[in-house]
């Protein structure tokens, strides 16, 4: 196996040698061999275990695992918890697709960077290309997994379960048995253990079948993606100009802007993202994202982010809406240090009393700016972010009103003088967290 997966890394271009990479690991039997795997073949691995908390004590034995496995083979490791029971209720998903949301978010999150390894196998490829045709798709669905997608690689793609199983036996390496994969309750099960056997008594040689397949299928696919690539540039607007797309180009345009707002492409979809090309009108793609077409253009709309009004306290950094906030204190404190616009964004301590909150600006509230001797509305201020962000400036504001916008400033009242003893700083920023 390891030869088919050093194969299979140099044929797409996955990984450079040595290079560092992140191994989403479930404690599975794929992701188990596929950590071992990258370890021997030289790559600086560090293991990431998301924890979905959907099966009790058997999901925190899981992560157990994967931390022992870790910790005997010498490699770093982290896990994260997530409740992908409530982020589904929240956003009307199912729990598979919830999972995978979520788990996909905290591996880009940790990544810093690196590639991000899956343990996907020309097994898992083939139930999805059989899961895409029961459910209607275009030639893309019966392609399964693709081997690489921006920066996730899945170096088992040729790979079956039988060489997972194998390599893992040769080593004496134990793994861990997901109990709800042996449930035949949901399509996925279904196909992997019933129809996939079925298939096997047909043709016992049926990966290998699919994998000669695979070639003739993307070759097909990656003619017509070339040939729809023309209308995937984005307009100065942020709009994909469809109106001369028609056919299997028109088809596979449309899958891969459903695939850019996040929303695997279907028959279904697809019809819908042409019907509304022809007709002009706008759809839902999930919870707060849409699809609209006038005039033969796509577009992606969303509904405005407004950050829930929160406790704020000066004394600690805080995070909303994907954001970090940072407090750094001051003192003592000597105003001729700073300039003017270093200055904005600094609050003496002595004039910070009751109580905080962080929160969107509301209405057509006001702030009185250092030296402007009048209040200006805060929605005038942020004039130049587009509509549907101006939702995401934080304003911290107590019983009064605004004492701070993000990217104006602080109110007057609230502002550092020659008299300030000490101060405190806010510092925002949208970068992603680096813990690895």
């Amino acid at each position: 196996m390891i030869e088919k997966v050093s194969s299979a890394i140099e044929r797409y271009n996955m990984l450079e040698k040595g290079e560092r990479v992140i191994c989403a690991l479930s404690g599975g039997a794929d992701s188990t061999a596929l950590l071992l795997c990258l370890k021997e073949l030289g790559y600086d691995v560090f293991a990431v275990h998301v924890n979905h908390n959907l099966r009790g004590e058997e999901s925190l034995s899981d992560q157990l695992f994967c931390e022992r496995l870790c910790k005997k083979y010498g490699l770093p490791f982290k896990a994260v918890s997530v409740d992908v029971s409530e982020y589904a209720a929240k956003n009307r998903l199912s729990t598979e697709l919830a999972a995978r949301e979520l788990r996909y978010r905290e591996l880009e999150r940790l990544s810093g960077g690196a590639k991000i390894a899956t343990a996907h196998t020309l097994s898992d490829s083939l139930e999805t290309a059989i899961f895409n045709l029961t459910r209607g798709c275009g030639l893309k669905g019966l392609t399964g997994i693709p081997p690489v997608r921006e920066n996730i690689v899945r170096p088992l793609c040729e790979c079956t379960r039988e060489d997972v199983e194998e390599f893992l036996k040769a080593r004496g390496q134990d793994f861990v048995t997901d109990s709800t994969n042996l449930i035949a309750d949901c399509s996925r099960n279904i196909i992997r253990l019933n129809v996939i056997p079925e298939l096997k008594k047909i043709n016992p040689g049926l990966e290998k079948s699919f994998k000669n397949s695979l070639f003739a299928l993307k070759e097909a696919d990656g003619f017509i993606y070339d040939s729809a690539k023309k209308f995937l540039s984005p307009l100065p607007d942020g709009s994909f100009d469809l109106s001369g797309a028609d056919g299997a180009e028109l088809s596979r345009a449309a899958a891969e802007i459903l695939l850019r707002g996040g929303v695997e492409p279907s028959f279904e979809r697809i019809g819908a993202v042409k019907k509304i090309l022809r007709e002009n009108g706008r759809i839902n793609l999930k919870k707060g994202v849409y699809l609209r077409s006038v005039g033969g253009k796509l577009k992606f709309e969303r509904d405005p982010v407004v950050i829930p009004e929160t406790p704020f306290c000066f004394d600690e950094d805080a995070e909303v809406v994907g954001k970090k906030i940072t407090v750094t204190k001051i003192s003592p404190f000597d105003i001729s240090r700073f300039n003017k616009d270093e200055l904005r964004y600094m609050i003496d301590i002595s004039r910070i009393g009751g109580k905080y909150t962080l929160r969107s600006c509301s209405g057509n509230e006001k702030i009185r700016l250092p030296g402007r001797g009048f209040g200006s509305v805060i929605k005038k201020l942020i004039s130049k972010v587009p509509p549907e962000k101006r939702g995401e400036i934080i304003v911290i504001s107590d019983a009064e009103g605004a004492v701070f916008v993000e990217g104006v400033g602080v109110s007057e009242r609230v502002c550092c003088g020659e008299n300030t003893v000490a101060a405190v700083r806010i510092d925002i920023s949208d970068e992603k967290e680096r813990e690895i």
